[in-house]
């Protein structure tokens, strides 16, 4: 559903912004999908930060938002990074990565 309804407003030239995780593989793949039976460009937005920094963020957000204090915590973060894999060039994504500083 969520497919369709992206693709159709690429087709009348409209930009969309996809706040979705690319943590893996084959969620990328999916997206790619989308962008290119859409004929569309697109952009993969890669915040390659180390776990600290993400940890300090969370902490933060935590302190800005605290009602997401209950979700943002060091161990859903540990979960989720399980899964993660870093985009490479080889996947045919257009990257933009953004590295953080120490």
């Amino acid at each position: 559903m969520v497919k369709k309804h992206v693709q159709s407003i690429l087709n009348v030239g409209t930009d969309v912004v996809m706040d979705f995780p690319a943590n893996t593989l084959s969620l990328r793949k999916w997206l790619l999908g989308i962008a290119s039976e859409a004929h569309a460009s697109h952009q993969l937005i890669y915040l390659n930060l180390s776990d600290e920094q993400c940890l300090r963020h969370i902490a933060q957000r935590r302190i800005e938002q605290p009602e997401r204090a209950a979700f943002d915590t060091e161990e859903v973060f540990t979960q989720v990074t399980k899964f993660f894999e870093a985009p490479e060039a080889s996947e045919g994504l257009n990257i933009v990565e953004f590295r953080g500083e120490e």
